[in-house]
């Protein structure tokens, strides 16, 4: 009886235990926290969630991503910050957040200022300011990257940052070679601010195999602007200043910046000024380097995308047409402000009055803030929307430290470093010819740099100057001076660039593991300095680059330019307002202006005309020595087959290959020669610059920019020309991206939309503007660039000074000698 009971007992108890063990247990059962992580299995570094790429989609589209499983996240180790910025305290990294099912597209926020951005190189760093509203910068929760590296970036040794606001947030291995790859890196709270925020990203890539110099051109990482943006929380409340409106508008997925204007009542003369002011207004405000402008009468079908912003323009009776609610006090006087769409479609941005008038006073109290003299020093050019810092103008004497350039002390352990800076220079830059900057160099190198290392300085992409390393053992440069020629300088921003080509015996045997090497074996310090010395100022003309980099002369003049279009439609307007707003943004203020209705209206001032090519008159045509017939020789708007003009011109270009025959095939050799071989142009041996020849575009131009004197020398002419309405829109819009703007130079300027290329034509007769520094030291500068730029006025005036010399000398001999 008793062993019965004890039994029942022992099977009660169990039966408890076992009901306890299966009530405790986790559901689903997974064994893979009892599992001993292998050191093998644990990656490197920290590794963020990847977020499958959505290809297909189109900007403002809606776009799902794909859950995924989030692991534990591994205890982040300490960073090696051998080759970033020192003084960094590397934040740890926060664990990555899995994608939520369905993103609302009006959640993103893109950051990247163009369409693609490469780090390429060993050492690859960009950063740019993004700004935000209050509200866009408490709704951030994460950072998403999307991009692709060359198939050669070894995995292992080679990792990207990211950095906001100096903050360490994310850390990846480049391995990205079969496609784009989307990362997701959480933002911790508080550490967006409303205004500017600072984002950098740092490449630090190495080569699979080989270890030579060569190889290092081979590694690039491209960041896909479509797959890289801000994730904010959705439903935020819409923006109620039109003035942080368009300051926190940024790219859209492909890097562009859409202002769409909405007016009513396109055509009246009086609306053009201000519409136009209006525009510029915009482009300088937002800081984008990529704006573009489309006018239309009725209200668009998408409002509110990324990167876009509706700009609505009119009276109030005109604006009640297309809006059902206009900000308060549009019936009665000017306004400006934010207004929700017709449908909840999103917001309208509103500039109204009961009259155009009250509208042209409501645009110049929205611009008011960014109105200056024309004779204002500006400082620096506005460039932290896509390159940190401000480029700051250099007029001469001015020493600027590394640091302040925006380049970091730098420890690189690998056999190639590149690293640069910006800086602008005034529209009366003068010195090309014999004018030197000089770099005072801090750096160090490792006993493992060999001899036959180098470093070099690249202006605008030219190289500059060379310094070899010829000591070894090692060594310790301070205030080294390269000196660099300043002959690839231009009026507006120029990028400077320092590479250090580093050599050593260990590459030559390239033991495996070699390239994974953190062992520093170059190091540039910030404390390095670019000198710039004064130079001459004057200013020239025809000089399209002087209008591309800073806006002269219209950001100089001290009354309205003539402004003149063949026609007012919704086209013409669109074309202006790019050309006017990226002028005006490089201008640093809006360009005043006056419309004309006639072209011959301009008298002796500036002017600037804006039309297709058969509508344009003659007079302006030959004025700026373009060829009279352009509408007849110009290829029609979809560019299919060869043309009348086209054909001529080919023969004509045969024709002058065939001609003169042996002598002028020497002639053509010996100007080659000397060219390659003593740097010699053609112009540097001439005693009297050449006369100018008609310009004829090409078959597949899509836009002619050409600059000239106006009648008798007075004022200067820029006539914007296509073969149609619809052409001079279409190419404007891509002639304002950045890239392009910055390759508008010379006497004409030719852009074929198709090919995405450009064409040249210098001026050979170049005029000189008063200067205004009018000092002795001045005009000394002035003397010595143009005598450095004609050799041959140079000798002549060397041989007849030392004739003068001579015959002096004689006579005043003589003349002692007579009296003795």
């Amino acid at each position: 009886m008793m062993n019965r009971l004890a039994a029942c007992a022992a099977a009660v108890v169990c039966s408890l235990s076992l009901c306890g063990t299966l009530s405790a247990q986790p559901a689903p059962f997974d064994m893979s926290p009892e599992r001993p992580a292998s050191p093998q299995a644990l990656p490197r570094l920290p590794r963020p969630i990847p977020v499958p790429p959505d290809v297909s989609a189109t900007p403002g589209a809606r776009q799902e991503e794909v859950p995924a499983q989030v692991p534990p996240a591994p205890q982040q180790p300490a960073t090696d910050t051998t080759q970033s910025e020192p003084g960094r305290r590397p934040e740890p990294q926060p664990a990555a957040t899995a994608p939520s099912l369905a993103e609302p597209a009006d959640a993103r926020r893109y950051v990247i200022p163009s369409q693609t951005l490469a780090l390429s190189g060993e050492y690859g760093r960009r950063a740019w300011a993004v700004y935000l509203t209050a509200e866009q910068a408490q709704a951030a929760r994460s950072f998403t990257l999307g991009y692709k590296s060359a198939i050669v970036v070894a995995p292992e040794s080679s990792r990207l940052e990211l950095f906001i606001n100096n903050r360490l947030i994310g850390l990846e291995n480049i391995s990205a070679p079969n496609g784009t790859k989307s990362i997701r890196w959480s933002i911790p709270p508080g550490l967006l601010r409303p205004g500017n925020n600072d984002v950098e990203l740092v490449a630090n890539q190495r080569h699979r195999t080989d270890c030579d110099i060569r190889s290092t051109y081979d590694l690039w990482t491209q960041i896909d602007s479509t797959q890289t943006y801000l994730q904010l929380a959705p439903n935020l409340a819409p923006v109620s200043s039109a003035f942080e409106a368009v300051n926190a508008l940024g790219p859209d997925a492909d890097g562009r910046t859409h202002f769409q204007m909405v007016v009513p009542s396109i055509g009246p003369m009086e609306e053009l000024a201000p519409l136009l002011r209006l525009s510029q207004g915009l482009a300088i405000m937002s800081g984008m380097p990529n704006p573009r402008f489309s006018f239309q009468q009725a209200m668009p079908q998408q409002i509110g995308a990324p990167g876009q912003i509706t700009v609505a323009v009119g009276t109030a009776a005109e604006l009640a047409g297309v809006l059902p609610a206009l900000p308060p006090g549009a019936e009665t006087g000017p306004v400006s402000g934010m207004t929700q769409a017709p449908g909840s479609a999103g917001p309208v941005m509103v500039i109204s009055g009961p009259t155009w008038s009250a509208v042209a006073s409501a645009v110049e109290s929205f611009i008011a803030p960014l109105a200056h003299a024309p004779t204002l020093r500006r400082e620096s050019m506005s460039t932290d929307r896509w390159q940190r810092p401000n480029a700051p103008f250099v007029f001469g004497g001015e020493r600027l430290g590394f640091d302040r350039l925006g380049i970091p002390t730098v420890e690189f352990s690998g056999r190639r470093l590149r690293t640069g800076f910006d800086i602008a220079v005034p529209s009366d830059f003068y010195a090309g010819a014999y004018g030197e900057a000089v770099l005072l160099l801090d750096a160090a190198y490792s006993p493992s740099v060999a001899a036959g290392s180098h470093i070099d300085v690249y202006v605008n992409g030219n190289i500059a100057s060379t310094v070899p390393i010829t000591e070894e053992g090692g060594g310790l440069l301070r205030q080294s001076p390269i000196r660099m020629t300043m002959r690839h300088l231009r009026a507006g921003i120029n990028r400077i660039e320092v590479e250090a080509v580093l050599l050593s015996r260990a590459d030559e045997a390239c033991a495996p593991g070699s390239n994974a090497s953190t062992e520093p074996r170059f190091a540039l310090f910030d404390s390095s300095v670019f000198a710039m010395p004064g130079y001459a100022r004057i200013g020239q003309t025809p000089n399209l680059a002087a209008l591309s980099g800073t806006g002269f002369p219209y950001s100089r003049q001290h009354q309205p330019a003539a402004f003149f279009m063949d026609r007012i439609d919704a086209d013409m307007l669109s074309a202006a307002a790019n050309f006017l707003g990226k002028a005006a943004q490089v201008s640093g203020a809006p360009i005043a202006i006056e419309p004309v209705s006639a072209a011959n209206a301009a008298g002796g001032r500036n002017a600037i005309y804006i039309g297709s090519a058969g509508q344009l008159p003659v007079n302006v045509l030959t004025q700026l020595n373009l060829d009279p017939d352009l509408a007849a020789g110009w290829n029609p708007v979809n560019g299919e087959g060869p043309t009348t003009g086209s054909t001529v011109q080919s023969i004509e270009a045969w024709r002058g290959r065939l001609q003169g025959g042996f002598l002028s095939q020497t002639v053509t050799s010996f100007r080659q020669w000397l060219q390659e071989r003593l740097d010699l142009s053609e112009g540097a041996l001439r005693f009297l610059p050449a006369s100018e020849t008609a310009f004829q575009p090409d078959a597949d131009d899509d836009l002619l920019i050409a600059q000239g004197p106006g009648p008798n020398g007075n004022g200067l002419w820029t006539a914007l020309i296509a073969p149609s309405p619809q052409e001079l829109r279409l190419a404007t819009a891509e002639m304002a991206r950045q890239d392009v703007w910055q390759q508008v130079e010379g006497r004409v300027f030719s852009y074929a939309r198709a090919t995405d290329t450009v064409a040249v034509q210098e001026a050979r007769q170049l005029s000189f503007l008063p200067p205004v520094d009018t000092s002795l030291q001045n005009y000394r500068l002035i003397a010595s660039n143009w005598l450095s730029s004609n050799l041959l006025s140079y000798a002549l005036a060397i041989v007849v000074a030392s004739c003068l010399l001579g015959v002096t000398t004689a006579t005043v001999l003589r003349w002692l000698g007579r009296r003795r």
